[in-house]
């Protein structure tokens, strides 16, 4: 079977309708492929931040996450986010398992002192993944990982679920967004990227902002054993996959 690993979060997580179409085509899709499901959660992260009266600290436009903050961040994705994604799958007659990257040191990472406890992963570990999905199992993973002293941090969604595709080669990585893609100068999408363009499309501007750093995952994920990235619009749903794909 092939292996797809999904990245879910961001605005999505607000977008109920398109959230509950989105998991009902996932629970269909997931009979004839082994999905890995990884999400992020910034909405419900403000949110309970705000609820909490948690200042929220930036440096260079990212978040800082003091130990106040990563309390707020694991409660709003591995207790609510995680549960939530999870409870919907089984609705859909899934076998689905919601865990954190804390979970079997799934990712264990290297703090980024300037940012909190804020980490990149160093080394992943797939066996629990491995034998979850061996089991029958649909696992839902929230960017929650952790130091070198199992002490929790905060990782980058986009970046936890390209280093999880790249340790299972897998057959595709998808990022849904809330953009159709990548969107060239007059804001159609663009159909196809190969790696060695990418560079010049950031370049030159075409791609900017926070596509930025996805794209600069989407050519490590391909240039490390994955077959296929795509940037989708998921409000449109996972059947059609709708979007950009980025390959060699």
């Amino acid at each position: 079977m092939k292996t797809i690993v999904i990245k879910f979060g961001g605005s999505l997580t607000k977008n109920k309708d398109a959230q509950k179409k989105f998991l009902k085509d996932l629970s269909q899709i997931s009979k004839k492929q082994n999905i890995i499901l990884i999400h992020g959660g910034g909405p419900e992260i403000n949110n309970l931040l705000g609820r909490l009266n948690i200042e929220s600290k930036f440096v260079n436009g990212l978040r800082y996450t003091d130990e106040q903050t990563l309390e707020a961040v694991e409660m709003a994705l591995s207790g609510k986010v995680n549960k939530m994604l999870t409870a919907e799958l089984i609705k859909n007659k899934v076998k689905a398992v919601g865990i954190s990257a804390r979970d079997g040191a799934i990712a264990v990472c290297k703090v980024k002192k300037e940012l909190g406890f804020v980490g990149e992963p160093v080394k992943i570990n797939i066996s629990l993944i491995k034998s979850l999905i061996k089991e029958g199992f649909f696992p839902v993973i929230s960017s929650v990982g952790m130091d070198k002293t199992a002490h929790a941090v905060n990782v980058n969604a986009d970046t936890l679920a390209t280093n999880i595709a790249i340790a299972f080669k897998a057959d595709k990585l998808i990022f849904l967004t809330d953009v159709a893609g990548v969107l060239d100068e007059n804001k159609k999408t663009i159909k196809e990227i190969k790696i060695n363009s990418a560079d010049n499309l950031i370049k030159t501007g075409v791609i900017t902002g926070g596509m930025i750093p996805k794209i600069k995952s989407c050519k490590q994920a391909v240039e490390k054993g994955v077959k296929e990235v795509l940037i989708i619009d998921g409000a449109k749903g996972i059947k059609k996959l709708t979007g950009t794909a980025i390959k060699k």
